[in-house]
């Protein structure tokens, strides 16, 4: 009987799986990368897109890529959701954005089962702390066959 109430309380215990949160890093595109174009935010001046990154062993990832041309810094964060039954989905950390920087926050590498198409990589940008949201969406892109 205690033996059944200790497993009990370490299911209950078990922390809920969440995704992580991670730092931006620079960006350098090559043929892997499929992305939307880049779009801008009316407000902050900021541009940004979304892509799948696919190599040739169907593994992909999804980065959201943030760029600013402006002349002053923002603060940013944002959100990855990709293949999010697969674990690929991610928390971009909140970061001083410099005048006329270019980084992505990149999702975690997922395998994606031969001759399928990849889900949607969707990007959420929250600038300044504020409600200004910005979500881009880059349609799926097919893995190799």
């Amino acid at each position: 009987m205690t033996t059944l109430a200790a497993c009990g309380v370490l299911i209950v215990a078990q922390p809920a799986h969440a995704s992580e949160t991670v730092n931006w890093k620079p960006v350098k595109t090559n043929a892997n990368w499929h992305c939307t174009d880049y779009l801008t935010h009316p407000t902050s001046g900021l541009k940004l897109k979304t892509c799948i990154v696919l190599n040739s062993s169907n593994d992909a990832q999804g980065v959201l890529v943030a760029q600013n041309p402006t002349s002053s810094a923002k603060t940013i964060s944002g959100r990855v959701v990709f293949e999010s039954q697969r674990g690929g989905d991610v928390w971009c950390a909140t970061s001083n954005f410099a005048a006329g920087a270019t980084a992505g926050c990149y999702a975690p590498t997922v395998s994606i089962p031969a001759c399928r198409t990849t889900t949607d990589a969707e990007g959420t940008l929250n600038i300044a702390g504020s409600d200004l949201v910005y979500t881009v969406v880059r349609s799926g892109t097919p893995s190799l066959c």
